[in-house]
């Protein structure tokens, strides 16, 4: 049975932070060595900067709708829970206050 060692998700967490520090230097150096313009590179990227950012904008709104979906259906299970839970109680404090006359009618007055 392997046991989880904490120097080994240090040393894991170390390697993905140079991986991703070698991917963006490798980014800047291939577009500082692209045979394209400088016009042409800014228009690529802001091209591809705002699709990411249209399917980010997406994929948070379609998030937002799922969560708001279950909201709604947890809202609706709380308030059936809630619903029987007073009927129940209600009906207990009922039957306690129909206990209580008939105790008290089986008592002589003086």
């Amino acid at each position: 049975m392997a046991r989880f060692n904490d120097q080994e998700a240090m040393g894991s967490g170390t390697f993905l932070l140079g991986a991703l520090a070698g991917a963006l230097v490798g980014a800047g150096v291939a577009l500082l060595m692209a045979p394209k313009s400088g016009a042409e590179t800014r228009q690529d990227l802001s091209s591809g900067y705002n699709s990411v950012r249209d399917v980010a904008a997406r994929r948070y709104r379609d998030l937002a709708d799922r969560a708001n979906a279950k909201l709604g259906e947890l809202e609706q299970k709380v308030d059936q829970y809630a619903n029987r839970a007073s009927s129940t109680a209600g009906a207990a404090v009922d039957a306690a206050r129909t206990a209580a006359a008939d105790a008290r009618s089986e008592f002589p007055r003086a």
